[in-house]
């Protein structure tokens, strides 16, 4: 039986054939992209959503993919997240073998977010966050009443199920680099407008969230280094389409320095704290509380102690 032997020169024609027509193809992509129709469709799909959307510019962006620069997303509810720049594009490899999956890359609050996210059956997200500033995301502090600080990082891998029965899963890994508040108010049963909080330091904060059978419970929460310590105990919420309304229950246990009584600005806030929290503190020295509303609007209140 003869070897058999392809003839390179007739394949590298082809090669060379194929590869000049999917790069014309690209260019002319790019020269002919239809902005303002992917603005409309963006604008549509957001709204099927339950938010609003205002894009200042649209282009293609990526391989396969569309850019999005000066995003404002807004909701209903009148929760409001600019987004610097959006970047999402289509994965090929997934393409061969039938399956839609993109490439996404977003500027939002002075870091990134970067992942892939399967759009075909169960929808897989894998991402990772560097650098994203509490300081700045505004809309986490109308939500909390506090003045939150720190620097975030983190990862995510989690699938929501294509079926309606079945469950979302998956786990989150966040850790906060110079965390702590530059103020705020703790709602006090009874006192108008609250305690009002001194700047404070956490020093660094790290979370692990489980997420199994629609709840995502908290096998890590606490904070160590500041001025504080901040630990929590069967902390949970439910998982739901719209997660700014998801339930959230748990306990926390916050126990401050002694030497953060002696900084400047501090002294007064002692014995209003002491007095204002006499109840919820513990045997150990620390103060309990209860948390509950929702995700997107939590509540910390003080834990009475018996």
């Amino acid at each position: 039986m003869k070897n058999l032997k392809l003839d390179w020169t007739v394949w590298k024609r082809r090669l060379a054939y194929g590869s000049f027509a999917v790069l014309a193809f690209l260019v002319a992509l790019r020269w002919t992209f239809p902005s303002q129709e992917v603005k409309e469709r963006l604008i549509v799909e957001a709204g099927t959503r339950g938010w609003q959307i205002d894009v200042e510019d649209v282009s293609a962006g990526g391989l396969m993919g569309v850019k999005a620069r000066g995003v404002k997303l807004a909701s209903d509810t009148g929760l409001s997240v600019p987004i610097d720049e959006a970047t999402a594009s289509l994965r090929p490899l997934p393409l061969l073998i039938g399956r839609r999956s993109i490439a996404f890359d977003v500027s939002i609050y002075d870091g990134r977010v970067k992942g892939t996210a399967d759009l075909s059956g169960d929808q897989h997200v894998v991402a990772e966050v560097s650098g994203v500033d509490l300081g700045a995301a505004l809309p986490l502090r109308k939500a909390s009443g506090l003045d939150l600080l720190g620097r975030v990082n983190g990862s995510m891998d989690v699938t929501v199920p294509a079926a309606p029965a079945a469950k979302p899963s998956g786990k989150v890994d966040v850790r906060v680099t110079d965390a702590g508040l530059a103020g705020g108010q703790l709602p006090i049963p009874g006192m108008s407008g609250g305690l009002p909080l001194p700047r404070m330091g956490f020093g660094e904060v790290n979370a692990s969230v489980q997420i199994a059978d629609g709840k995502a419970t908290f096998q890590r929460l606490d904070a160590k280094g500041g001025d504080a310590e901040l630990t929590t105990q069967g902390l949970y919420f439910l998982v739901q389409p719209r997660m700014e309304f998801a339930p959230i229950f748990g306990t926390a246990k916050v126990r401050v320095a002694e030497a953060f009584w002696s900084k400047s600005g501090t002294q007064g806030f002692k014995g209003l704290a002491e007095a204002a929290l006499a109840q919820s503190k513990g045997t150990d020295g620390s103060w309990n509380f209860t948390v509950t509303g929702s995700v997107g609007h939590p509540r910390v209140m003080p834990a009475p102690q018996r």
